[in-house]
């Protein structure tokens, strides 16, 4: 859908400066969500993520580029226009603006809880997604290139912070510097993080999206990409990822030897990937530079005992609380009593602890039909990457938290994945 296009054509002269004004918003906007940490507005001496400061400061900037797109949007195509074309066309993104203000009236008048981790973790990507489906083809596309050059980017800075001592964005912790902690937090400002975006680039990468680029260059990017996951150090997004692209090379197999076509260079580049990781990752075992990377598997700072404790916070909690609205001081005394300073790790449990079974359900409901709609807009090739995710952040607070995350990887998706720039499967050629 390019909503940018719904306006009267008999209007160009007045439809064309909002529409370039809308998209020049979308940009930043996108600039600032990619570029812009919650650590780097904490370096700033900006509390976004810490106490004290105004209220609007809880906020990230890129909620506010996203709400302003969204409004200049609105005027350039008319709001009544709008959305009539999302009731016709988008109707998910409807169902989830009404899940999200269930949400918020629950966070902010039930259970007293702060309006900022509801409005940064789903107002942004809602509004973003909207923003992003009205752009035009050029735009998108100098977008497209330009998140492919972030992402190489980011596994530079990878690898640069994990075999040196320097960080980009250092990490704080009560307001003194954390030294002790060798992952790469790179530009998105923490280690998991650029786990589970890299992650998802790599899938977006052997699929579709990757269709783009020649095999060496593909081969490339894969290479570099997937040799960055060390250096930022997430276990979980590291463990289901290799067992997707596992999966997804046995069933590329399987239908060549089901009598698919393919190249003989392509295999042979290929086959080489697969040698080289095995020759490097060797190497670099043996010469000890993945001792950090291993010893998150032996040692995980009490991180599997905190999800297995989780499932104890709702003891002693009466049935109607757990229902409706939990109490958050009996909460918080659960995760006194069992030792979870880590958190809720996991988004689902957390959920159900903030705001209760029948909001959670409802919420869910309404996250359901907009990822379909993530889906409709890109196509099948959206599924992997949004389950990747899902299950990654599953084993994390995630978006029961505030977070820019969610925004971060819908943006992802929309840009990498959209069919305008697929070139589309040609005999002699593998479909992914």
């Amino acid at each position: 859908m390019s909503l940018s296009q719904a306006a009267p054509a008999s209007r160009p002269i007045t439809i064309e400066r909002p529409v370039g004004l809308a998209s020049a918003l979308t940009v930043l906007c996108l600039i600032v969500l990619f570029f812009v940490s919650s650590k780097v507005l904490d370096a700033a001496g900006i509390p976004y993520g810490s106490p004290g400061g105004s209220a609007l400061s809880k906020f990230h900037p890129a909620t506010f580029l996203a709400l302003a797109a969204l409004g200049v949007w609105a005027i350039a195509i008319g709001p009544g226009r709008l959305l009539a074309q999302l009731a016709a066309k988008r109707p998910g993104t409807l169902v989830f603006a009404l899940a999200i203000l269930l949400l918020a009236f629950q966070a902010a008048i039930v259970q007293k809880l702060p309006i900022s981790a509801v409005v940064d973790t789903f107002v942004l990507p809602l509004a973003l997604f909207v923003s992003i489906s009205a752009l035009r083809a050029p735009v998108a596309e100098r977008l497209l290139i330009g998140l492919h050059l972030f992402f190489l980017l980011n596994s530079t800075l990878g690898y640069l912070e994990y075999f040196t001592p320097w960080r980009l964005t250092p990490v704080y912790q009560d307001g003194v510097i954390v030294t002790y902690d060798w992952r790469a937090t790179a530009l998105l400002g923490h280690p998991l993080i650029n786990a589970l975006s890299t992650g998802i680039y790599l899938l977006i990468l052997t699929g579709p999206g990757g269709r783009r680029f020649d095999m060496p260059i593909r081969a490339f990017l894969l290479l570099y990409s997937l040799g960055a996951m060390v250096a930022f150090g997430g276990r979980a997004a590291t463990i289901v990822l290799l067992a997707l692209l596992a999966l997804r090379g046995a069933f590329s197999l399987l239908r060549v030897l089901a009598g698919r076509r393919f190249r003989l260079r392509d295999a042979m580049v290929v086959a080489v990937i697969l040698t080289m990781i095995a020759t490097i990752g060797s190497l670099l075992v043996q010469g000890g530079a993945l001792d950090n990377f291993v010893g998150r598997f032996q040692d995980d700072s009490g991180s599997a005992a905190t999800r297995v404790a989780m499932f104890h916070i709702f003891d002693g909690m009466a049935l109607r609380d757990v229902f409706f609205a939990p109490d958050l001081v009996h909460v918080g005394s659960n995760q006194r009593r069992l030792d979870l300073a880590i958190g809720i790790e996991s988004f689902v449990v957390a959920f159900f602890a903030y705001y209760g079974i029948v909001t959670t359900v409802l919420f869910f409901l309404g996250l359901a039909a907009f990822v379909a709609e993530i889906v409709r807009s890109v196509g099948p090739a959206a599924l992997l990457p949004l389950g990747y995710y899902f299950v990654v952040t599953s084993t994390a607070t995630g978006i029961a938290n505030k977070t820019i995350d969610f925004a971060l990887i819908m943006a992802m998706i929309l840009i990498l994945l959209d069919r305008r720039f697929i070139p589309q499967a040609i005999p002699g050629r593998p479909a992914c």
